[in-house]
Parts: structure tokens; sequence; C-alpha cells
């Protein structure tokens, strides 16, 4: 059961209704995780406004759903990672490709480096990453990628944060855990 319940018709306040409008309108469903943030509108508000801002950035759909899914399996939340498997077979990840995702395993030499920095700053919160910075620019990876990284980082630590605190129950078909080494 979950911590803290979504809204329902009966319980949302007025400013969230559009916001969860404009969710369904581009899923096609209300998430239980949007309808859990609109608890808070200026909260889903944010959220959705820098999510919609980044969707136009210099990341690819499929970059974009490798970070979320490595953030999530290293921050432990299985809503997030559930969410993100099925997104990221909508931006044309491959199951093998989600899989190694969530381990900080990818195709191509500029997808590692990308992850390999979502796993610095997850750990450290950025501290020491010279190294990785070194690689992502090799790998062809610019300062505004970088940053929206960053950014991507920091909205998927905080829908994990309300997930966990949260309790909130999948609605996505649920993703495997991964075996252990």
């Amino acid at each position: 059961m979950p911590r803290i319940l979504p809204v329902t018709d009966e319980s949302i306040l007025p400013a969230a209704k559009p916001l969860l409008a404009a969710v369904k309108q581009q899923l096609g469903m209300v998430p239980n995780l949007f309808a859990t943030i609109a608890q808070s509108p200026e909260s889903l508000a944010a959220l959705l406004g820098a999510m919609g801002g980044l969707a136009s950035g210099s990341l690819s759909a499929r970059e974009i759903e490798l970070v979320n899914l490595y953030t999530s399996e290293l921050n432990g939340c299985g809503y997030c990672i559930s969410a993100h498997a099925a997104l990221g077979k909508r931006a044309g990840l491959t199951g093998d490709e989600i899989d190694h995702a969530r381990l900080g395993d990818a195709t191509s030499p500029r997808e590692r480096a990308i992850l390999g920095l979502v796993r610095r700053v997850v750990r450290t919160g950025g501290a020491a990453a010279g190294t990785e910075l070194a690689q992502a620019r090799e790998a062809g990876v610019s300062d505004r990628d970088l940053i929206e990284v960053l950014a991507h980082v920091a909205l998927k630590a905080f829908t994990n944060a309300v997930a966990l605190v949260a309790q909130t129950d999948i609605d996505f078909p649920k993703a495997a855990r991964l075996p252990t080494p």
C-alpha cells in the first residue's frame, strides 16, 4: 500500500487537473507516480516543465532513457526502472540494451561515457569526475550534453525519491530484477 496516495478525481486540486490531462494525452495514461506528485501541483508543474524543456535538448530520446534507466537502477527504484524499461522500448532500445543500461553498459563509446558520468554523479554527487569528463569529451559529448545529463539525473533523483518514499504502486509492466553477479 502506498505511503503517499496518488490523487483521485475526488482529491485532486484544481491546478493539477490540466497537468495530469496533458500527461494522459502524451502517455495515454496517468502513471501512478505523476498522480502522486500531483499532491503538489507546483511540484508536478516544475517536473513537467523541466522534462518538456529537456526533451528538445541535445540528447536523443535513447540517451535520455539510458540515463533514466541507470539512474533508477543505481537508486534502487523499481517503479522508475519499470517505467523507463517501457519508455526505453518506445525510444528504440531493445530488451538487451535496457538490461545493459541498467548495469551501466551501452553499445557506443558515447553512451558508455554518458553512463560513466551518471554513475559518478549518483554515487558521489559528481566529486572527482575528472576521468568521466575526459572520457565523455573523448567520446564526443559536448558541454551542453554534459549539463543535460546532469539535469536528467537530478530530475530522476526526484522521481526516484518520490516513488521510493511513497512506495508507489507500479503500473507499468514490472521489470525483472537483474541477476546479481
